[in-house]
Protein backbone atom coordinates (compact mmCIF):
# COMPACT_ATOMS: atom_id res chain seq x y z
CA UNK A 1 0.00 0.00 0.00
CA UNK A 2 3.05 2.53 0.48
CA UNK A 3 4.42 1.99 -2.49
CA UNK A 4 1.11 2.82 -4.33
CA UNK A 5 0.48 6.04 -1.82
CA UNK A 6 4.03 6.93 -3.08
CA UNK A 7 3.09 7.20 -6.28
CA UNK A 8 -0.11 8.85 -5.70
CA UNK A 9 1.83 11.58 -3.67
CA UNK A 10 4.09 12.08 -6.34
CA UNK A 11 2.07 12.51 -9.04
CA UNK A 12 -0.40 14.75 -6.94
CA UNK A 13 2.37 16.64 -5.86
CA UNK A 14 3.95 17.27 -9.31
CA UNK A 15 -0.09 19.07 -10.18
CA UNK A 16 0.11 21.23 -7.09
CA UNK A 17 3.75 22.59 -7.74
CA UNK A 18 2.86 23.29 -11.36
CA UNK A 19 0.32 25.17 -9.96
CA UNK A 20 2.42 27.37 -7.26
CA UNK A 21 4.78 27.59 -10.20
CA UNK A 22 2.21 29.51 -11.97
CA UNK A 23 1.31 31.91 -9.70
CA UNK A 24 5.24 32.67 -8.43
CA UNK A 25 5.31 35.88 -10.52
CA UNK A 26 2.07 37.28 -9.07
CA UNK A 27 2.31 36.65 -5.33
CA UNK A 28 4.89 36.30 -3.21
CA UNK A 29 5.80 32.75 -2.05
CA UNK A 30 4.75 33.15 1.73
CA UNK A 31 1.21 34.09 0.01
CA UNK A 32 1.13 30.94 -2.06
CA UNK A 33 2.15 28.85 0.31
CA UNK A 34 -0.72 30.63 2.66
CA UNK A 35 -3.04 29.36 0.03
CA UNK A 36 -1.80 25.86 -0.42
CA UNK A 37 -2.74 25.35 3.27
CA UNK A 38 -5.68 27.66 4.01
CA UNK A 39 -7.71 25.92 1.20
CA UNK A 40 -6.71 22.39 1.93
CA UNK A 41 -8.03 22.95 5.34
CA UNK A 42 -11.36 22.83 4.53
CA UNK A 43 -11.01 19.55 2.83
CA UNK A 44 -9.09 18.07 5.76
CA UNK A 45 -11.66 19.05 8.13
CA UNK A 46 -14.17 17.56 6.19
CA UNK A 47 -12.68 14.49 6.92
CA UNK A 48 -11.75 14.45 10.57
CA UNK A 49 -15.72 15.21 10.84
CA UNK A 50 -16.24 12.29 8.91
CA UNK A 51 -13.76 9.96 11.43
CA UNK A 52 -15.34 11.81 14.37
CA UNK A 53 -18.64 10.85 13.77
CA UNK A 54 -17.06 7.07 12.83
CA UNK A 55 -14.21 6.69 15.42
CA UNK A 56 -15.45 9.16 18.21
CA UNK A 57 -12.70 11.06 20.02
CA UNK A 58 -9.28 10.36 20.16
CA UNK A 59 -6.63 10.63 23.06
CA UNK A 60 -3.99 13.57 22.05
CA UNK A 61 -0.93 14.11 24.30
CA UNK A 62 1.57 17.37 24.39
CA UNK A 63 4.01 15.17 22.50
CA UNK A 64 1.62 14.38 19.66
CA UNK A 65 0.93 18.47 19.35
CA UNK A 66 4.72 19.45 19.85
CA UNK A 67 5.51 16.22 16.87
CA UNK A 68 2.59 18.18 14.63
CA UNK A 69 4.07 22.00 15.41
CA UNK A 70 7.44 20.55 14.41
CA UNK A 71 5.64 19.12 10.94
CA UNK A 72 4.64 22.66 10.73
CA UNK A 73 6.93 24.71 11.04
CA UNK A 74 9.70 22.68 8.98
CA UNK A 75 6.91 22.26 6.02
CA UNK A 76 6.06 25.78 5.78
CA UNK A 77 10.07 26.89 5.60
CA UNK A 78 10.72 23.89 2.98
CA UNK A 79 7.42 25.05 1.09
CA UNK A 80 8.43 28.87 1.34
CA UNK A 81 11.71 27.82 0.34
CA UNK A 82 10.93 26.00 -3.13
CA UNK A 83 8.36 28.49 -4.38
CA UNK A 84 11.36 31.37 -3.93
CA UNK A 85 12.99 28.48 -5.98
CA UNK A 86 10.78 28.71 -8.97
CA UNK A 87 11.35 33.07 -9.21
CA UNK A 88 15.16 32.18 -9.72
CA UNK A 89 15.49 28.66 -11.66
CA UNK A 90 13.26 27.42 -14.16
CA UNK A 91 11.08 24.68 -12.99
CA UNK A 92 12.34 21.01 -14.10
CA UNK A 93 15.73 22.39 -12.01
CA UNK A 94 13.97 23.39 -9.23
CA UNK A 95 11.68 19.99 -8.45
CA UNK A 96 14.60 17.48 -9.65
CA UNK A 97 17.09 19.17 -6.98
CA UNK A 98 14.74 19.33 -4.33
CA UNK A 99 14.31 15.71 -4.86
CA UNK A 100 17.81 15.30 -3.19
CA UNK A 101 15.81 15.34 -0.35
CA UNK A 102 16.22 11.21 -0.44
CA UNK A 103 19.93 11.64 0.28
CA UNK A 104 19.17 13.47 3.09
CA UNK A 105 16.57 11.37 3.94
CA UNK A 106 18.84 8.23 4.47
CA UNK A 107 21.89 9.92 5.74
CA UNK A 108 19.64 11.64 8.56
CA UNK A 109 17.14 8.77 9.16
CA UNK A 110 20.05 6.45 9.89
CA UNK A 111 22.43 8.50 12.27
CA UNK A 112 19.17 10.53 14.20
CA UNK A 113 16.66 7.88 13.81
CA UNK A 114 17.32 4.28 13.45
CA UNK A 115 15.62 4.04 9.99
CA UNK A 116 18.27 0.98 8.10
CA UNK A 117 17.30 0.46 4.59
CA UNK A 118 18.85 -3.12 3.19
CA UNK A 119 21.65 -3.24 1.05
CA UNK A 120 19.26 -3.16 -2.14
CA UNK A 121 17.49 -0.59 -0.97
CA UNK A 122 20.61 1.55 -0.28
CA UNK A 123 21.26 0.57 -3.88
CA UNK A 124 17.73 1.72 -5.57
CA UNK A 125 18.24 5.10 -3.06
CA UNK A 126 21.40 6.05 -4.70
CA UNK A 127 20.35 5.10 -8.08
CA UNK A 128 17.90 7.55 -7.97
CA UNK A 129 19.64 10.05 -6.87
CA UNK A 130 21.94 9.61 -9.40
CA UNK A 131 19.67 10.18 -11.70
CA UNK A 132 18.66 13.31 -10.20
CA UNK A 133 22.44 14.90 -10.70
CA UNK A 134 22.69 13.07 -13.81
CA UNK A 135 19.38 15.50 -14.78
CA UNK A 136 20.78 18.05 -13.51
CA UNK A 137 23.90 17.30 -15.52
CA UNK A 138 21.51 17.93 -18.64
CA UNK A 139 20.81 22.10 -18.10
CA UNK A 140 22.27 24.47 -20.78
CA UNK A 141 23.68 27.16 -17.71
CA UNK A 142 26.64 26.41 -15.71
CA UNK A 143 30.37 25.30 -16.04
CA UNK A 144 31.14 23.22 -18.39
CA UNK A 145 32.19 19.17 -17.91
CA UNK A 146 31.16 17.16 -15.02
CA UNK A 147 30.81 20.22 -12.44
CA UNK A 148 27.47 21.36 -13.93
CA UNK A 149 25.92 18.52 -12.43
CA UNK A 150 26.78 19.69 -9.11
CA UNK A 151 26.68 23.68 -9.92
CA UNK A 152 24.46 25.18 -7.63
CA UNK A 153 22.73 28.73 -8.18
CA UNK A 154 20.47 30.77 -5.77
CA UNK A 155 17.75 28.56 -7.26
CA UNK A 156 19.68 25.85 -6.57
CA UNK A 157 20.78 26.33 -3.00
CA UNK A 158 16.82 27.24 -2.07
CA UNK A 159 15.94 23.84 -3.52
CA UNK A 160 18.56 21.90 -1.34
CA UNK A 161 17.22 24.29 1.36
CA UNK A 162 13.66 22.87 0.71
CA UNK A 163 14.69 19.28 0.46
CA UNK A 164 16.61 19.74 3.91
CA UNK A 165 13.58 21.11 5.45
CA UNK A 166 11.10 18.44 4.08
CA UNK A 167 13.51 15.27 5.68
CA UNK A 168 12.57 16.67 8.85
CA UNK A 169 9.19 17.45 7.88
CA UNK A 170 8.79 13.71 7.01
CA UNK A 171 10.33 12.30 10.49
CA UNK A 172 8.36 14.54 12.53
CA UNK A 173 5.22 13.40 11.36
CA UNK A 174 5.70 10.14 11.44
CA UNK A 175 6.70 11.03 15.13
CA UNK A 176 3.19 12.27 15.70
CA UNK A 177 1.76 9.16 13.88
CA UNK A 178 3.11 6.88 15.90
CA UNK A 179 3.00 8.39 19.08
CA UNK A 180 -1.05 8.94 18.05
CA UNK A 181 -1.00 4.81 17.16
CA UNK A 182 0.16 4.17 21.03
CA UNK A 183 -2.27 6.65 22.00
CA UNK A 184 -5.37 5.22 20.20
CA UNK A 185 -4.76 1.26 19.75
CA UNK A 186 -7.62 1.08 17.63
CA UNK A 187 -5.90 2.46 14.82
CA UNK A 188 -4.09 -0.74 13.45
CA UNK A 189 -1.15 -1.65 10.59
CA UNK A 190 -3.49 0.56 8.71
CA UNK A 191 -2.80 3.89 10.41
CA UNK A 192 -4.95 6.03 8.18
CA UNK A 193 -6.67 7.96 11.17
CA UNK A 194 -3.36 8.77 12.27
CA UNK A 195 -2.05 10.22 9.35
CA UNK A 196 -5.83 12.18 8.84
CA UNK A 197 -5.40 13.50 12.48
CA UNK A 198 -1.60 14.59 11.73
CA UNK A 199 -2.45 15.79 8.85
CA UNK A 200 -5.16 18.31 10.21
CA UNK A 201 -3.56 19.25 13.41
CA UNK A 202 -0.38 20.42 11.49
CA UNK A 203 -2.70 22.36 8.74
CA UNK A 204 -4.28 24.28 10.86
CA UNK A 205 -1.08 25.20 12.85
CA UNK A 206 0.02 25.92 9.61
CA UNK A 207 -2.47 28.15 8.55
CA UNK A 208 -2.46 30.01 12.19
CA UNK A 209 1.10 30.90 11.86
CA UNK A 210 1.20 32.36 8.54
CA UNK A 211 -2.01 34.35 8.61
CA UNK A 212 -0.28 36.13 11.61
CA UNK A 213 2.68 36.29 9.84
CA UNK A 214 1.18 37.87 6.58
CA UNK A 215 -0.86 40.07 8.58
CA UNK A 216 1.88 41.46 10.68
CA UNK A 217 4.56 41.76 7.58
CA UNK A 218 2.69 42.12 4.20
CA UNK A 219 -1.09 42.46 5.15
CA UNK A 220 -1.92 43.92 1.46
CA UNK A 221 -1.56 40.65 -0.14
CA UNK A 222 -4.73 39.54 1.12
CA UNK A 223 -6.45 41.86 -0.85
CA UNK A 224 -4.73 39.63 -3.76
CA UNK A 225 -7.39 36.19 -2.75
CA UNK A 226 -10.14 37.39 -4.69
CA UNK A 227 -8.35 37.71 -8.11
CA UNK A 228 -6.57 33.90 -7.47
CA UNK A 229 -8.93 32.33 -5.42
CA UNK A 230 -9.63 29.33 -7.85
CA UNK A 231 -6.03 28.65 -8.40
CA UNK A 232 -5.59 28.80 -4.59
CA UNK A 233 -8.53 26.69 -4.22
CA UNK A 234 -7.09 23.74 -6.58
CA UNK A 235 -3.54 24.39 -4.95
CA UNK A 236 -5.27 23.42 -1.36
CA UNK A 237 -7.43 20.06 -3.38
CA UNK A 238 -4.31 19.08 -4.55
CA UNK A 239 -2.00 19.91 -1.22
CA UNK A 240 -4.32 18.07 0.71
CA UNK A 241 -4.94 15.05 -1.30
CA UNK A 242 -1.22 14.71 -1.89
CA UNK A 243 -0.50 15.56 2.08
CA UNK A 244 -3.05 12.47 3.04
CA UNK A 245 -1.34 10.04 1.17
CA UNK A 246 2.48 11.77 2.02
CA UNK A 247 1.18 11.05 6.01
CA UNK A 248 -0.45 7.75 5.14
CA UNK A 249 2.85 6.62 3.55
CA UNK A 250 5.16 7.44 6.37
CA UNK A 251 3.57 5.98 8.93
CA UNK A 252 3.95 2.50 6.74
CA UNK A 253 7.44 2.05 6.53
CA UNK A 254 10.67 3.60 5.99
CA UNK A 255 10.38 7.56 4.97
CA UNK A 256 13.49 7.00 2.78
CA UNK A 257 11.33 4.29 0.90
CA UNK A 258 8.58 6.89 0.43
CA UNK A 259 10.74 9.91 -0.79
CA UNK A 260 12.37 7.33 -3.02
CA UNK A 261 9.04 6.28 -5.10
CA UNK A 262 8.02 10.19 -4.76
CA UNK A 263 10.81 10.76 -6.83
CA UNK A 264 8.16 9.91 -10.58
CA UNK A 265 7.40 13.60 -9.46
CA UNK A 266 10.71 14.74 -11.14
CA UNK A 267 9.27 12.80 -14.17
CA UNK A 268 6.02 14.75 -13.96
CA UNK A 269 8.34 17.67 -13.55
CA UNK A 270 9.76 17.56 -17.06
CA UNK A 271 7.15 16.84 -18.77
CA UNK A 272 5.05 19.58 -17.50
CA UNK A 273 8.33 21.86 -18.24
CA UNK A 274 8.17 20.86 -21.85
CA UNK A 275 4.76 20.73 -22.55
CA UNK A 276 3.54 23.72 -20.27
CA UNK A 277 6.80 26.02 -19.92
CA UNK A 278 8.79 25.13 -22.90
CA UNK A 279 11.50 24.65 -20.98
CA UNK A 280 13.82 22.29 -24.11
CA UNK A 281 16.65 21.93 -22.15
CA UNK A 282 15.23 18.91 -20.36
CA UNK A 283 15.33 16.88 -22.75
CA UNK A 284 19.14 16.31 -22.20
CA UNK A 285 17.92 15.21 -18.75
CA UNK A 286 16.13 11.73 -20.33
CA UNK A 287 18.96 9.20 -19.41
CA UNK A 288 18.37 10.91 -16.00
CA UNK A 289 15.24 9.75 -15.55
CA UNK A 290 15.52 6.00 -16.57
CA UNK A 291 18.26 6.06 -13.80
CA UNK A 292 15.39 7.12 -11.55
CA UNK A 293 12.78 4.36 -12.13
CA UNK A 294 15.81 1.91 -12.15
CA UNK A 295 16.23 3.47 -8.92
CA UNK A 296 12.82 2.62 -8.06
CA UNK A 297 12.16 -0.67 -9.09
CA UNK A 298 15.62 -1.92 -7.37
CA UNK A 299 13.41 -0.10 -4.38
CA UNK A 300 10.94 -2.57 -4.70
CA UNK A 301 13.00 -5.71 -4.80
CA UNK A 302 14.59 -4.30 -1.42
Amino acid sequence: MWFFLSLAAGSIQAARNGLSRSLAIKVSPTMITWARFTFSLPFITTLIAFLLLRQGNPLLSPLFYAYCLATALFQLLGNIALVAAFERANYAQSIILHKLEVVFTAIIGLTLFDEVPSAVGWLGVLISCGGVLLMNFGRESGPAGWRRALHFDAGAVLSLTCAAFLVFTSFMLKGATQEFALLNPRVGAGRFEAAAQTLFHTTWMEVAILTLALLWTRPREFSRVPQHWQRMLLIGLAGSSASICWFWAYSLTLVAYVKAVGQIEAIFAVAMAVRIWSETEVWRQLPGIALILAGIGLLLLG
